[in-house]
């Protein structure tokens, strides 16, 4: 495999050694080791070791000890401390899906590949399961023996602790820079970008950003919705940070974060719901870090609470509110866009309030596409189900570990070799009479027992069995939360649209190999 795109450059030399030591793999026998290279980085920085000298390592440890590299994964700016091996990318797809196609997992250095001992424990069990090995160039790993297995979880204790280590550090840093006037980490808020000036390194107005900023300002005050704004700014063509379509929540996230202060703020992550607070300096001050504020300290208070004011005005019913059934599986014909599930209220004459349930696709407007009994379509789906495949067989996919096979095959291979060179000439069984008659008794009987062994089952493979049940029977035993992850881990889509009279008609649409994409996979992690 050649070095990914997301990979940083590899040099010339680099590259011209990576295809003499590829070269040297192809020549290795079909029969040796087979070897899965795993590459991870969190940062690349000058001090780390970089993927290319990872990977260079690990092929011509390959080299040396006859390992046949059959693959690398390569999991760059990945941390060890958030996602275990199994919930990486690449790496993740051979540990789930690819067992059989290697026999062993080298790697850099523990740390390279995990750091986390109850991840080691997971990764052991799965290596015990499924008859694998970890090689590491830096360490001497072994998982032969219970003694040999807490070595290497005393290995992984210390990649532990100093992952710990790493991160009180940062944190240190962070408490330390967050109490400064200047701006030394992170990356500005939307329309602010860093200067330096005076010897210190500031936030300074980006003028194009910050002029959409206002707007939204402006608008906001006017009482304009924030997905009005949006699709006014879609239509500009402005820019975001992500590069993707605006939407009312990136309007509403600029407006609402007091770092348009031009103040020094933390929090306004996805784990905090987004919600930036002002740092405080010792005397419970905002701290500064522009001199040039987009917004004064008066009119992001101004703006917060024309927000506040129209959020009042909207009805919230959160306790009626239900996730969308068959969310993904549901889809607009026209523009195949899902469609949701949502509700409006209606006050009736007698006081009481009734509350109506429709589907809709969010993406068409004037007049859009609204469907006003959700049940029905539901019902109608379910049904459509039921029909094209209730009736197929649910298989579950196993996996097939053929080393026993390959022992038997091996000492009845031993075995006829013994027999057929004493059979020949001068051999130990070329007499006549009852030794020769015996000892081509038997070299016929282990023949026939080697020929009995299906060369497949020599191998490490998925076996793909019945559960004894039907998918009809599946679904009504687990109901709609069963029938909904099947058919979305299948793609199986009901697309929605009229007809010529204005009728509303479904059409479920289902791949081709839909029996390969329900075979259960099961899964191999706790």
């Amino acid at each position: 495999m050649a070095p990914t795109q997301t990979a940083p450059e590899w040099t010339a030399d680099e590259l011209a050694e990576l295809a003499e030591l590829k070269a040297k793999n192809e020549v290795l026998p079909e029969d040796a080791p087979r070897g899965l290279l795993s590459v991870r980085l969190s940062i690349l920085t000058e001090d780390t070791t970089s993927p290319a000298r990872q990977e260079l390592d690990l092929r011509r440890h390959a080299v040396r000890e006859g390992i046949r590299v059959v693959g690398v994964a390569r999991d760059l700016g990945v941390s060890a401390t958030k996602k275990a091996p199994w919930e990486r990318k690449e790496l993740g797809d051979w540990l789930n899906n690819r067992i059989p196609e290697f026999d062993l997992i080298l790697f850099w250095k523990l740390d390279r590949f995990i750091r986390r001992i109850s991840d080691l424990h997971e990764v052991i069990k799965w290596c015990e399961k499924f008859g694998k090995n970890l090689v590491s160039l830096n360490d001497t790993l072994d998982l032969s023996s219970p003694m040999a297995q807490a070595m290497v979880t005393f290995i992984a204790a210390v990649a532990e602790i100093e992952a710990a280590n790493t991160r009180t550090r940062v944190s240190s840093h962070w408490e330390y820079t967050k109490q400064q006037d200047q701006w030394r980490i992170g990356k500005p808020s939307f329309g602010y970008k860093t200067a330096r000036a005076n010897g210190k390194l500031r936030l300074v107005q980006d003028s194009k950003r910050a002029r959409v900023v206002r707007y939204m300002h402006a608008a906001a005050m006017r009482g304009v919705p924030a997905n009005k704004i949006a699709k006014v700014l879609d239509r500009a063509k402005v820019p975001t940070y992500s590069n993707r379509k605006w939407n009312n929540q990136q309007v509403l996230r600029i407006l609402r974060n007091p770092a348009v202060k031009g103040i020094r703020t933390e929090g306004g992550t996805k784990s905090t719901a987004y919600n930036s607070k002002p740092v405080l300096d010792k005397k419970g001050q905002e701290i500064s870090v522009t001199d040039e504020p987009i917004l004064t300290a008066e009119e992001f208070e101004q703006v917060q609470a024309a927000l506040a004011t129209r959020a009042k005005n909207k009805r919230h019913h959160e306790k009626n509110r239900r996730p969308t059934r068959f969310l993904g599986v549901v889809k607009h014909e026209t523009c195949t866009n899902n469609i949701n599930e949502t509700n409006s209220y209606k006050t009736l004459s007698t006081g009481e309030e009734r509350e109506y349930r429709y589907l809709r696709c969010p993406q068409c407007r004037k007049p859009g596409f609204v469907i006003p009994d959700p049940e029905h379509t539901y019902s109608a789906l379910t049904q459509a189900v039921f029909e094209e495949l209730g009736d197929y067989e649910v298989i579950r996919r196993e996996y097939a570990r053929g080393d026993e096979n390959r022992r038997e095959r091996k000492r009845l291979e031993e075995s006829i070799a013994y027999y057929m060179t004493g059979l020949e000439p001068g051999g130990r069984f070329d007499k006549a009479g009852f030794i020769r008659e015996k000892a081509e008794s038997t070299l016929d009987a282990l023949m026939a027992d080697l020929a009995k062994i299906d060369p497949e089952s020599t191998k490490d493979r998925w076996v793909y069995q019945s559960t004894g049940k039907t998918y009809r029977q599946h679904w009504e035993a687990g109901g709609v939360e069963a029938m909904e992850q099947d058919l979305l881990s299948a793609g199986i889509t009901f697309e929605l649209g009229r007809d010529a009279g204005g009728e509303v008609v479904g059409k479920l649409l289902i791949p081709h190999d839909v029996k390969k994409k329900l075979i259960k996979m099961g899964d191999n992690w706790s």
